[in-house]
C-alpha cells in the first residue's frame, strides 16, 4: 500500500450496507455507480452523474476516440464512440485506491460484439475532484502508469 492511499476491491454495496458506503472516499462511491449505469446501458443515469464541466481524457489505445471529451455533448458523443461497436460492455471494478484528491481505479472491460466474439482488457482510470465533485477522468493502458500519473509507483 501507499502512503496516503486506501485500498478496497469493489463488490457492489448491498442495500442498507451504510457502515461500507460511509467508509468510501466520495469519488469511489461516484466511480461505482457511474460504472454500475454504464454496464447496465442506462446511458440516461450514466449522463446524470456527470458535472456539466466533466472531461475524459482517453489513452489512446482505442482507435477512432478523440484524446479529450468535454462536458455533457462530449460524454454523449463517447458513450456512442465507445459503446457503438458492442453488444454488451460492462466494466468491473477491481481496485480503487484513494490518493489525496484522487481515486485511482484498476478496471476490467468486458465487451461482447455483435458476432457473438467475446474479449476484456484491463484498464486503469485516475479521477481528479474540485472540492469533491469529480472533474476529470484519465484513462490509462495500465494501473502502472496511473500510478505515475498521481507521483506513485510500485
Amino acid at each position: 500500500m501507499y502512503a496516503g492511499s486506501r485500498v478496497c476491491r469493489h463488490r457492489p454495496p448491498l442495500l442498507g450496507d451504510t457502515r461500507r458506503a460511509m467508509s468510501q472516499h466520495p469519488l469511489e462511491l461516484w466511480l461505482i455507480r457511474n460504472i454500475d449505469a454504464w454496464s447496465r446501458g442506462d446511458r440516461e443515469a450514466w449522463l446524470s452523474q456527470l458535472p456539466p464541466e466533466w472531461e475524459f481524457h482517453t489513452s489512446g489505445v482505442f482507435p477512432g476516440l478523440q484524446p479529450v471529451y468535454r462536458g455533457r455533448e462530449g460524454a454523449v458523443d463517447l458513450w456512442d464512440a465507445m459503446r457503438g461497436p458492442w453488444e454488451q460492455f460492462a466494466i468491473t471494478v477491481e481496485r480503487i485506491e484513494a490518493v489525496r484528491d484522487k481515486v485511482v481505479a484498476l478496471v476490467t472491460f468486458r465487451v461482447q460484439g455483435r458476432d457473438g466474439i467475446e474479449t476484456h482488457r484491463q484498464w486503469a482510470y485516475v479521477i481528479d475532484s474540485q472540492d469533491g465533485i469529480p472533474t476529470r477522468t484519465d484513462n490509462f493502458a495500465t494501473r502502472d502508469k496511473a500510478l505515475v500519473a498521481v507521483g506513485l509507483s510500485e
